[in-house]
């Protein structure tokens, strides 16, 4: 199998891994690995578990056994750049382990010849509970020196400049902002965009406005990736359950609630032109 390089990763992309079961011998030589040799995980177990947990970090080793058993970046991989991880319930000898994993950013260096990319994986058990989940960045080789499409770089002063030209064009967009005056920042992770309106048009996009945004609507790359490109806009049940996070006039956000849907079918609309590489 050909190596994927840097430029064939889309965010939105899904991979999913094959199995992997975890025997008494698993357990043993983490414990000998690790030097944790806790009652936890040996010994029958302690606490509120009645048999021996698998230590937390064995779920990441999983997870990077199994996704080099896909062999997509074999030739390309120059180096893992992070790793951030939540255990969400414990492994047991006898579980059979898998991955399911999303592509939430993709990102050129500065030297152009090489990428970041990022991952949202969550490991499943044989019962398809969630056991663990995380994120993951890997810099991987680039076949060529760009440019790269922005439709799918949440969050980007190149995003926000395409999402705006989209909406100058839909009338529920600029009649619901004819009176307006400020400005709607969008974070996506560590990236933010700041949208400057003024009487029904936006007359900046930058990455920060001199007087900052009016209010910021922000989530994790992972949100971002599924509202945009899943199946429905469905911002709204999203916000009530806490998925997005806002600063600044909570008043102005809830009197722009229906501007910001209207922005989201945009960029939805953007995140499917941009499709897969």
């Amino acid at each position: 199998m050909t190596s994927m390089h840097f430029e064939d990763f889309a965010v939105g992309a899904r991979y999913t891994s094959g199995t992997r079961t975890v025997t008494d011998q698993d357990l043993k030589a983490f414990t000998e690995l690790s030097g944790d040799r806790h009652p936890l995980h040996v010994d029958g177990g302690s606490g509120r578990f009645d048999r021996p947990v698998l230590h937390a970090p064995f779920g990441q080793a999983v997870f990077f056994g199994l996704f080099h058993d896909l062999h997509l970046v074999d030739d390309t991989i120059v180096s893992v750049l992070d790793t951030q991880w939540q255990y969400r319930a414990p492994v047991y000898v006898g579980d059979t382990l898998r991955f399911e994993m999303t592509i939430t950013r993709c990102r050129r260096t500065s030297k152009q010849d090489e990428g970041v990319v990022t991952r949202h994986v969550t490991l499943f058990n044989q019962d398809d509970v969630a056991v663990q989940d995380g994120t993951s960045a890997m810099l991987l080789r680039a076949r060529t020196t760009g440019p790269d499409p922005v439709a799918r770089a949440f969050g980007t002063v190149a995003w926000g400049s395409a999402l705006a030209e989209l909406a100058a064009d839909d009338e529920r967009f600029t009649s619901a902002i004819a009176s307006w005056d400020g400005t709607i920042g969008l974070r996506c992770g560590a990236d933010e965009t700041q949208l400057r309106i003024y009487r029904g048009r936006v007359i900046d996009v930058s990455r920060r406005s001199p007087h900052g945004s009016t209010f910021t609507l922000g989530a994790d790359e992972s949100e971002w990736t599924e509202l945009l490109t899943g199946d429905d806009n469905d911002f709204m049940q999203r916000a009530m359950r806490g998925r997005f996070q806002v600063s600044g006039s909570g008043y102005e956000y809830l009197r722009l609630t229906k501007v910001l849907h209207t922005l989201i079918d945009h960029a939805r609309t953007l995140a499917q032109q941009g499709g897969s590489p």
